[in-house]
């Protein structure tokens, strides 16, 4: 289910799709039910692990909810409008082959 909301929600910016799958392998919760945190830094949340420490405070001003998964996706596609790319560039290892893919 999640795969396929976030294809469909990014499907005008398929690379934010991948970005999930390498971030989060489309997962926006974890095993109990609790909203994902990242294995490396448990302040990146849900889906696109989003870092608490850098967008929580802009998120709420913008009245976004980084916790549901309709949230992490509208923020995250803000971020990509703002800062393309760069905010998901630790993981480009993973999703990079993709921009060059959808660029042929």
């Amino acid at each position: 289910y999640v795969e396929q909301y976030v294809r469909v929600y990014f499907s005008d910016i398929p690379v934010m799709a991948e970005i999930a799958r390498c971030e989060s392998h489309f997962r926006h919760y974890d095993g109990d039910g609790n909203v994902l945190r990242g294995e490396e830094n448990p302040r990146d949340v849900g889906v696109m692990q989003i870092n608490e420490d850098y967008h929580l405070d802009t998120a709420l001003e913008s009245e976004i909810d980084l916790y549901t998964l309709e949230g992490n996706l509208r923020y995250a596609r803000a971020l990509y409008e703002k800062m393309g790319l760069a905010p998901w560039k630790y993981s480009k290892k993973c999703w990079g082959r993709t921009v060059v893919a959808l660029a042929n």
